[in-house]
């Protein structure tokens, strides 16, 4: 790319953020408040969530980092159960390409949602907002069917560089249910070989997204459709890690690594937890309510 073209391109992605920056800190967060419990009421009726862990979130802002599923079902569940459960409203990072259409962006921006990027999530920190990011992105969302729950991050440590920058905890937030929403027609493996990839080659699909993160498996949803298979949500938040040493410093690759490693390692044990509460509710459900409390 030119340097001319590279100037323009920057250019624009400076604008687009600003843009976010100012339409997600103008908007009336009771709004989206009554939005997210409106959501909730919904996902109660086919889901009914089970969160534990609400002891750990923090009463400052923090940054809230999560697993993500297939289809990113995910994300109709995070949001909601936030923001009761921190009792205010944390926005979502998501794909840039949410936002380069207007209706689009709106439409997201609306709905608690912001494009990830790194001076956004500086800018919601310092106006003390919360964020809630997926780490694994395309790359988890759309992984094999046999890597349900399991940590897909490769080697990015973005989130870890945000929250140390301005000493905000990093919590987890292991989710359980989504992953199981929806089988598989096809992996995204099998799907670059197969004959409807060749299809889609030929359609004038590159082989630059072929292999890339963004090649989505073929799902199977209900009855064979597109719609989720209902399983019931569990959510854990583990315990928080702190970052406010490495505020206002550089904070080396070293502790970056070790951050992250923490940080996937709390939120692998949540989801664990999770994978064996729903296993004893299956079998033992009085006794568990009982232990419980309810």
């Amino acid at each position: 790319m030119k340097k001319n073209q590279r100037n323009d391109s920057n250019s624009r992605t400076d604008q687009l953020v600003q843009q976010i920056i100012e339409d997600t800190l103008s908007l009336d967060e009771e709004a989206l408040m009554h939005g997210a419990r409106q959501l909730l009421k919904r996902l109660r009726r086919f889901s009914k969530p089970v969160v534990t862990g609400i002891e750990n979130i923090p009463e400052a802002p923090a940054l809230f980092v999560a697993n993500h599923s297939t289809m990113a079902g995910d994300t109709i569940v995070a949001v909601p159960i936030l923001a009761e459960s921190a009792g205010r409203v944390v926005r979502g990072m998501n794909d840039r390409a949410f936002y380069e259409n207007p209706r689009l962006r709106k439409l997201s921006i609306n709905n608690g949602g912001v494009m990830g990027h790194p001076d956004i999530g500086s800018a919601l920190f310092e106006a003390n907002k919360d964020v809630l990011v997926f780490p694994g992105g395309a790359y988890e969302a759309n992984k094999n069917l046999d890597l349900r729950y399991t940590i897909q991050w490769k080697e990015r440590t973005g989130f870890v560089r945000l929250a140390a920058k301005h000493g905000v905890p990093i919590v987890p937030m292991g989710i359980v249910g989504p992953d199981e929403w929806y089988d598989r027609y096809l992996d995204r493996d099998e799907l670059r070989d197969s004959v409807f990839g060749k299809i889609l080659r030929r359609a004038g699909v590159s082989e630059e997204y072929m292999n890339s993160d963004l090649l989505p498996p073929i799902p199977r949803g209900f009855m064979g459709t597109l719609l989720p298979k209902w399983k019931q949500v569990f959510v854990h938040f583990g315990k928080p890690i702190k970052t406010g040493r490495y505020k206002g410093k550089n904070i080396s690759q070293a502790s970056q690594f070790k951050l992250r490693d923490q940080t996937k390692a709390e939120l692998e044990a949540s989801i664990e937890k999770m994978l064996k509460l729903r296993e004893e509710m299956q079998e033992d459900k009085p006794s568990l309510l009982n232990k419980l409390g309810w």
